[in-house]
């Protein structure tokens, strides 16, 4: 099981992503991937890190507001339509994806795409039905 990082911006302003970095930097934690939505005053940050229970641990320690959420990914080929592929599966399946995003692979050929899908518990093996590789926990911590 993997997990992503939600973690809430009650002030959106300068210095407040400098802080979420500095706590991930001075405790050695990797940050794989990251996304930051906005909605004016405030913001949710979401981290995808390697260790997931240490940085969640040291941000709660700094008095941020953080959710750890599982997550599931799966890698796609890097070529047009292969995400719209898939999307188009989940909504014959009505799979609801709550978060979603994605970053390129060592290879550049393939894609991990990191998706949040709630009340699932077979979403793995659905996927896997759909010919999808599923990432375990080592490869999306450490790819």
């Amino acid at each position: 099981m993997a997990y992503h990082l939600s973690v809430f911006l009650v002030e959106n302003k300068p210095g407040k992503l400098e802080k979420i970095t500095k706590v991930l930097d001075d405790n050695k934690i990797n940050l794989r991937a990251m996304s930051l939505a906005s909605a004016g005053d405030f913001g949710v940050v979401k981290l995808l890190v390697n260790d997931p229970d240490k940085a969640y641990d040291e941000l709660k320690k700094q008095n941020f507001t953080v959710t750890k959420r599982k997550i599931t990914a799966v890698e796609i080929d890097n070529v047009p339509g292969a995400l719209h592929n898939i999307i188009s599966k989940f909504s014959q399946s009505n799979i609801n994806v709550e978060d979603c995003y994605g970053f390129l692979l060592g290879d550049g050929k393939t894609a991990a795409i990191i998706l949040e899908i709630e009340n699932r518990p077979d979403i793995e093996d659905i996927f896997k039905n759909f010919g999808l590789n599923v990432l375990d926990k080592d490869k999306i911590y450490n790819y």
